[in-house]
Protein backbone atom coordinates (compact mmCIF):
# COMPACT_ATOMS: atom_id res chain seq x y z
CA UNK A 1 0.00 0.00 0.00
CA UNK A 2 1.50 3.42 -0.93
CA UNK A 3 1.91 6.13 1.68
CA UNK A 4 1.84 9.90 1.33
CA UNK A 5 3.46 12.27 3.81
CA UNK A 6 3.40 15.78 2.33
CA UNK A 7 2.76 19.14 4.00
CA UNK A 8 2.48 22.62 2.51
CA UNK A 9 1.95 25.59 4.82
CA UNK A 10 1.88 29.33 4.33
CA UNK A 11 1.82 31.44 7.45
CA UNK A 12 3.75 33.84 9.64
CA UNK A 13 6.86 32.99 11.64
CA UNK A 14 6.23 33.51 15.36
CA UNK A 15 9.88 34.30 16.23
CA UNK A 16 13.18 34.71 14.38
CA UNK A 17 14.44 31.33 13.10
CA UNK A 18 17.05 29.69 15.33
CA UNK A 19 20.06 28.64 13.25
CA UNK A 20 22.40 25.97 14.65
CA UNK A 21 24.85 23.35 13.44
CA UNK A 22 23.98 19.65 13.62
CA UNK A 23 26.73 17.27 14.83
CA UNK A 24 27.33 16.49 11.12
CA UNK A 25 28.14 20.19 10.58
CA UNK A 26 25.04 20.82 8.49
CA UNK A 27 22.98 23.98 9.20
CA UNK A 28 19.53 23.56 10.76
CA UNK A 29 16.95 26.33 11.22
CA UNK A 30 14.12 25.75 13.70
CA UNK A 31 11.01 27.96 13.64
CA UNK A 32 7.28 27.97 14.29
CA UNK A 33 4.67 28.93 11.70
CA UNK A 34 1.25 30.33 12.67
CA UNK A 35 -1.58 29.55 10.25
CA UNK A 36 -5.13 30.87 10.63
CA UNK A 37 -8.27 28.97 9.71
CA UNK A 38 -11.97 29.67 9.86
CA UNK A 39 -13.37 33.17 10.05
CA UNK A 40 -15.91 32.51 7.28
CA UNK A 41 -19.63 31.87 7.42
CA UNK A 42 -19.77 32.94 11.05
CA UNK A 43 -17.05 30.52 12.15
CA UNK A 44 -14.58 31.86 14.73
CA UNK A 45 -11.05 32.38 13.47
CA UNK A 46 -8.52 29.96 14.98
CA UNK A 47 -4.75 30.01 14.99
CA UNK A 48 -2.67 26.86 14.57
CA UNK A 49 1.04 26.68 15.37
CA UNK A 50 3.41 24.24 13.65
CA UNK A 51 6.97 23.44 14.70
CA UNK A 52 9.23 23.34 11.63
CA UNK A 53 12.85 22.77 10.73
CA UNK A 54 14.79 23.04 7.51
CA UNK A 55 18.34 22.04 6.63
CA UNK A 56 21.37 23.15 4.63
CA UNK A 57 21.12 26.11 2.28
CA UNK A 58 17.40 26.52 2.95
CA UNK A 59 18.19 26.92 6.66
CA UNK A 60 20.92 29.51 6.08
CA UNK A 61 18.78 31.46 3.62
CA UNK A 62 15.74 31.48 5.91
CA UNK A 63 17.84 32.62 8.89
CA UNK A 64 19.21 35.52 6.80
CA UNK A 65 15.92 36.69 5.25
CA UNK A 66 13.06 35.86 7.64
CA UNK A 67 12.16 37.56 10.90
CA UNK A 68 9.27 37.33 13.36
CA UNK A 69 6.02 38.08 11.55
CA UNK A 70 7.33 37.33 8.04
CA UNK A 71 5.16 35.37 5.66
CA UNK A 72 6.80 32.04 4.81
CA UNK A 73 6.05 29.10 2.56
CA UNK A 74 7.01 25.66 3.88
CA UNK A 75 6.94 22.41 1.88
CA UNK A 76 7.97 19.15 3.50
CA UNK A 77 6.87 16.12 5.49
CA UNK A 78 5.69 15.33 9.00
CA UNK A 79 8.08 13.68 11.44
CA UNK A 80 7.62 12.58 15.04
CA UNK A 81 10.27 12.99 17.73
CA UNK A 82 10.02 10.57 20.69
CA UNK A 83 11.92 10.60 23.98
CA UNK A 84 11.62 9.77 27.67
CA UNK A 85 11.31 12.81 29.93
CA UNK A 86 14.27 12.72 32.34
CA UNK A 87 12.28 14.30 35.22
CA UNK A 88 9.04 12.31 34.99
CA UNK A 89 10.29 9.19 33.19
CA UNK A 90 7.23 9.53 30.91
CA UNK A 91 7.21 8.87 27.18
CA UNK A 92 6.98 12.15 25.28
CA UNK A 93 6.52 12.97 21.61
CA UNK A 94 5.91 15.86 19.26
CA UNK A 95 5.13 16.19 15.58
CA UNK A 96 7.05 18.67 13.44
CA UNK A 97 7.37 19.62 9.79
CA UNK A 98 10.73 18.75 8.24
CA UNK A 99 10.88 21.17 5.34
CA UNK A 100 12.47 20.35 1.99
CA UNK A 101 11.90 24.01 1.11
CA UNK A 102 11.17 26.96 3.36
CA UNK A 103 11.47 30.58 2.37
CA UNK A 104 10.41 34.10 3.21
CA UNK A 105 7.82 34.83 0.52
CA UNK A 106 8.61 38.55 0.17
CA UNK A 107 12.32 37.74 -0.26
CA UNK A 108 11.47 35.56 -3.27
CA UNK A 109 8.67 37.73 -4.63
CA UNK A 110 9.35 41.40 -3.76
CA UNK A 111 6.43 43.71 -3.20
CA UNK A 112 5.36 45.89 -6.08
CA UNK A 113 7.05 49.31 -6.03
CA UNK A 114 4.93 52.22 -4.93
CA UNK A 115 3.40 54.16 -7.81
CA UNK A 116 2.67 57.84 -8.13
CA UNK A 117 -1.04 58.80 -7.81
CA UNK A 118 -2.79 58.23 -11.12
CA UNK A 119 0.08 56.16 -12.57
CA UNK A 120 -1.31 53.05 -14.29
CA UNK A 121 -0.28 49.63 -13.01
CA UNK A 122 1.08 48.52 -16.38
CA UNK A 123 0.97 50.03 -19.82
CA UNK A 124 -1.79 48.48 -21.86
CA UNK A 125 -1.45 47.69 -25.56
CA UNK A 126 -4.97 49.10 -25.92
CA UNK A 127 -3.82 52.53 -24.72
CA UNK A 128 -1.88 53.15 -27.93
CA UNK A 129 -3.59 54.71 -30.88
CA UNK A 130 -4.21 52.44 -33.83
CA UNK A 131 -2.39 53.37 -37.01
CA UNK A 132 -4.53 55.17 -39.55
CA UNK A 133 -5.92 52.92 -42.24
CA UNK A 134 -4.38 53.40 -45.63
CA UNK A 135 -6.66 53.78 -48.48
Amino acid sequence: MPFLNTVTLMGHITADPELRQAPSGESVAAFTVAVNSGGRDGQPRRGHFFLCETWGGWARNLAKTARKGCLVLVEGRLAQDRWIDAKTNQNRSRVKVVARRAFHVAAQYPEEPERAPGEPDEPSPFDEEEPAAEG
